[in-house]
């Protein structure tokens, strides 16, 4: 998997219950430049047409 954003990355386990007893839960820190670009909305909203 390619990280686009920099940022703090949490994969979780479905089971919340074993996630909370065992700890079942990775984190992972993608450091770098923050692509606005991605964000940026480029068009103004309107209407959904079929």
């Amino acid at each position: 998997y390619k990280f686009l954003q920099p940022g703090v990355y949490v994969y979780l386990s479905h089971n919340l219950i074993e996630a909370v007893e065992l700890g079942a839960l990775a984190t992972v820190v993608v450091e770098g430049e923050w692509n606005d670009d991605l964000m940026t909305q480029v068009q103004a909203p309107g209407p959904i047409t079929a």
